[in-house]
């Protein structure tokens, strides 16, 4: 009877004991759903955060509009969120998904336009008009991609959008990463990137940088999201925004 007792006891400290362990886990693990072209950065933030934390982590990389959409609309359990555009951080605000007091900026960035390495050579983006021939522009669907919506702002202020628009010149991507690709594997000459991506390209180079006037400002502002700012959250939000966050950020070109 002593035995069977035990037992019991013993079945139940271990039952409570894996709930905890559970729990712990579930509370250290941390979603961050993120614009594609922050992924080098974000990894490498992860990376230097592991080193003296037992925090999880899991990332979604994908289009600032896709990504607001599903937190929004969707339901998804992301902890953070960092927009490649300021419109999709504005989307969460009004829809009561952005933790209040956590928003800040995570970087800033450029607009440029790659090119492939047998695409000719331009100094001005009219200079398409000529060189372009029967190949079309890769560039990001502005309706949810913010570097297609930049880029379309940029090539509008050149007044060339709505020539290639109407001779159907543009091949519309998901997000601004399968741009880049695009023009590396020669699918087009020419793609209207961030400039962050496109330093880091060995196969594709830079044949124009936009001036900052053509475009709004291209700003990434980060957050929690409303529910999900946990303890492990806010630490690595901090750490985020302390001197070897913004070294990690920076270092990626933002």
């Amino acid at each position: 009877m002593k035995n069977c007792f035990k037992a019991i006891i013993l079945t139940t400290l271990f039952a409570f004991s894996s709930a905890l362990l559970q729990g712990a886990d579930k509370q250290e693990k941390i979603l961050i759903f993120a614009a594609a072209s922050t992924t080098g950065a974000v990894n490498e933030l992860i990376a230097e955060y592991k080193k003296s934390s037992k925090t999880k982590f899991a990332t979604s990389y994908a289009s600032s509009g896709a990504l607001a959409k599903q937190i929004v609309t969707g339901g998804a359990e992301a902890n953070i969120f960092i927009s490649a555009d300021t419109r999709f951080m504005e989307l969460l605000e009004k829809a009561g998904k952005a933790e209040k007091g956590t928003k800040f900026l995570f970087g800033k960035n450029s607009l440029v336009i790659a090119s492939s390495q047998k695409a000719a050579p331009i100094s001005k983006p009219e200079d398409l008009l000529h060189t372009l021939g029967k190949g079309k522009i890769a560039m990001g669907d502005p309706k949810h991609v913010p570097a297609g919506h930049y880029g379309m702002q940029a090539l509008t202020y050149h007044k060339i959008y709505g020539v290639f628009n109407s001779q159907k010149k543009f091949a519309l991507y998901a997000d601004a990463r399968q741009v880049l690709n695009a023009v590396e594997m020669a699918q087009a000459d020419y793609g209207i990137v961030y400039k962050t991506d496109a330093i880091k390209s060995k196969k594709a180079g830079i044949a124009y940088t936009f001036d900052a006037k053509s475009h709004t400002p291209i700003e990434y502002p980060a957050c929690a999201v409303t529910g999900k700012n946990t303890e492990a959250t806010k630490a690595f939000l901090k750490f985020v925004q302390a001197d070897k966050g913004k070294e990690i950020i920076k270092k990626y070109g933002f």
